[in-house]
């Protein structure tokens, strides 16, 4: 039991390493292409691959069953066992500790947010928070800073408040949770840490598209408020380290796709379905190579001498023929 958990820990890891490949190959081509939604809608591919490898092995019902014991003759020895025992308890270890750290920084920055004044509009407003942001999970909130009529004109506001429903509308917020979680759970693979911040970047790309799409408005005017934002969060976050470097990056590449004209319609719904054609094929592939995946420790096992097992071969009688 435990060997065959540290293999499907193993092989959850590999699909999801290859998935995140795949998608660092594909999300730039598709995102010019057919536009920022596509992009983002293509990290479904690395979760439903993960799940799709743990599934049992579509051809070979009797793989599932006979390579758990396969592993387990081979893990017969103390040895193996113990490393195996070792490599799970370290996992569990490193996600416990991981998940416990991204729980209290998530409660310590709601406490910091001190007391939340309620706006008509359902918003909600702090003194201590310095650029406009939606809060929490399970109940998320979009919460302004206190200038926030004052550093913005009105219809920067207007595109702030859109820019931030529409992540509450979409369901970001449940989406960067789970991102934490799976982040929690791949903690020593170091593929996840890139994918992750990828990720939301891609997910802020796909909310300006969807903002400029429903209302049309000038590119320009969104990014000034863009710019003020981002230079407001910026003289908190680094300073007094003074590096401001890697945010400005960002700030350019949001810009840079900002400036390129949005395809139509048909475009952004041929991306789409691209994009989940892409997922269900990455899923099946996962799915699929699960028997060939399977086989590899009965194969190995079958290899290796009896005498690593433990078990020595038994002596013939002088009745039996060889």
């Amino acid at each position: 039991m435990i060997s065959h958990a540290l293999f499907s820990l193993v092989v959850l890891t590999v699909a999801a390493s290859v998935s995140i490949l795949v998608v660092a190959l594909l999300r730039a081509p598709l995102r010019h292409a057919t536009g920022a939604q596509a992009a983002y809608w293509l990290w479904l591919m690395v979760p439903s691959s993960a799940v799709a490898a743990l599934l049992p092995a579509p051809s070979s019902a009797l793989a599932t069953i006979a390579v758990p014991a396969r592993v387990l003759a081979l893990a017969g020895a103390s040895a193996p066992a113990r490393y195996a025992v070792i490599g799970l308890l370290v996992w569990a270890a490193g996600a416990s500790l991981m998940l416990a750290y991204a729980m209290h920084r998530q409660r310590a920055f709601e406490r910091s947010l001190g007391s939340l004044t309620s706006l008509p509009d359902g918003a909600y407003q702090s003194a201590s928070v310095v650029e406009p942001m939606l809060v929490g999970a399970w109940r998320p909130r979009v919460v302004l800073p206190a200038d926030f009529e004052a550093r913005y004109t009105q219809e920067e506001r207007a595109l702030v408040l859109a820019h931030e429903r529409a992540h509450l509308r979409r369901g970001d917020a449940l989406a960067n949770a789970v991102a934490s979680g799976c982040l929690c759970l791949s903690w020593f693979n170091p593929l996840m840490y890139w994918a992750v911040a990828q990720f939301r970047f891609d997910q802020e790309l796909a909310c300006d598209a969807s903002v400029l799409a429903a209302t049309g408005t000038a590119r320009r005017r969104y990014a000034d408020a863009l710019l003020k934002a981002q230079l407001a969060a910026d003289s908190v976050r680094f300073v007094p380290a003074g590096c401001a470097w890697r945010s400005s990056h960002r700030l350019k590449q949001r810009i840079a796709v900002l400036k390129r004209p949005l395809p139509g319609y048909m475009r952004r719904a041929a991306g789409v379905l691209m994009a989940v054609t892409c997922i269900g094929s990455g899923s099946y592939v996962a799915w699929g190579t699960r028997a060939i995946a399977a086989m590899v420790p009965a194969w190995t096992c079958s290899k290796i001498p009896p005498i690593l097992l433990g078990s020595a071969p038994q002596k013939m009688s002088h009745h039996e023929t060889p």
